[in-house]
């Protein structure tokens, strides 16, 4: 089973726009006068037409004109808004209606505002221009909320149980550090060296997440060489394979030198290799590869690990933030890492593809221009 995400082919990020209208003349008015403000600009000729159109994609302003055949624009409304998943888009009826009666209706569905035919384009630029500000401060507020919320979760809950592991493990070895063998000292050491080395994966995981969502992190890409990066990723996870008994090993590392931010391809690395430790049973092996192919250069962590069925490689595509599925051992996760990963390979221009067979392992492929 294999899947690919095209992580540069991503939209552009510019607010999205419906215009509804049963008129073709007037969703082309409105296009030209907002055509030039940078809007992703989308089309629908009627109610039926526009709530089909809602359900495959986000958008961030619905301009709705009111009288349509079959489905006017207040049913229309009605229904966005007993969507859970829509109802917090705005709504600005297009209207040749300016009684008292029909607006009052209008803002009683939920429309936010209404513009009149035939259109003023400095007021119907003005309108847009200040629900879709409104619309971009809602999600900023939104995003830090979550944020926020997550954090608090992240410290409350996963980064103190590994903490208290770490001083309850030292706390037993100085106590009775004289009665200990060496044998037991140094399984004692080994999961401390484990657990803390799980906090400062996840510390680092935590902070880079909280740069993006507040739009604080920075990308410096500099000429690197690929081998060196996945060794010292390899150095790192030593520890955690060791107490799993799980083999780590270099496949083919070409001599690859590209320009790169060298922070964030170790935490693309490092993701990969430790959530393919965590789900490889005792006895497992993970693989470690980099080659060239024509301009850019493939990254591949493969593991014997638990592999996952259809339907899970799609959810992990979407690279949200989602609970975690547990470790072959019951280890603990965050979602954050994949989050990460889809975010570094995206500011790279690069692309990830996976291929999974369940009970049988995972391939994860980051292919990235070599400049």
């Amino acid at each position: 089973m294999k899947s690919e995400n095209k992580l540069s082919e991503n939209s552009s990020g510019n607010p999205a726009i419906l215009i509804v209208d049963d008129v073709p003349k007037n969703i082309q008015i409105v296009a030209k006068f907002l055509t030039d403000e940078g809007y992703s600009l989308f089309f629908a000729q009627s109610g039926e037409a526009a709530l089909r159109q809602i359900k495959t994609r986000p958008f961030d302003l619905i301009l709705l004109d009111i009288m349509m055949p079959v489905m006017d624009g207040f049913e229309v409304c009605s229904e966005i808004k007993k969507n859970e998943d829509t109802k917090d888009i705005p709504v600005i009826f297009l209207t040749a209606k300016s009684d008292e009666q029909s607006l009052s209706k209008g803002f009683s569905l939920g429309g936010v505002d209404y513009v009149t035919k035939p259109f003023n384009p400095n007021e119907l630029l003005a309108r847009v221009k200040n629900h879709i500000k409104l619309r971009q401060h809602e999600k900023e507020l939104q995003n830090l909320n979550k944020t926020k919320d997550l954090l608090l979760s992240v410290i409350s809950h996963d980064l103190k149980t590994p903490f208290y592991n770490i001083m309850s493990l030292g706390e037993m070895l100085l106590n009775n550090y004289e009665g200990c063998t060496d044998s037991v000292k140094k399984e004692i050491l080994s999961n401390i060296v484990s657990s803390s080395r799980s906090s400062y994966n996840l510390l680092d995981n935590l902070l880079n997440w909280t740069r993006i969502q507040t739009g604080r992190i920075a990308f410096h890409p500099e000429l690197i060489n690929v081998g060196q990066v996945i060794r010292e990723v390899l150095n790192f996870v030593k520890s955690q394979a060791l107490a799993k008994e799980v083999g780590c090993r270099e496949d083919t590392l070409e001599d690859i030198s590209i320009y790169a931010d060298v922070n964030m391809l170790q935490v693309i690395v490092r993701n990969l290799v430790s959530n393919a430790i965590k789900y490889t049973s005792r006895g497992g092996m993970v693989t470690i590869k980099s080659v060239k192919e024509g301009n850019d250069v493939k990254i591949t962590v493969s593991d014997t690990g638990v592999g996952m069925n259809e339907d899970k490689l799609k959810k992990l595509l979407t690279f949200q933030l989602m609970e975690s599925t547990p470790g072959t051992e019951n280890e603990p996760g965050t979602g954050f890492g994949l989050f990460l990963i889809k975010e570094f390979i995206r500011m790279h221009k690069g692309r990830i593809e996976i291929e999974s067979v369940l009970n049988k392992g995972s391939s994860f492929n980051v292919i990235l221009p070599l400049d």
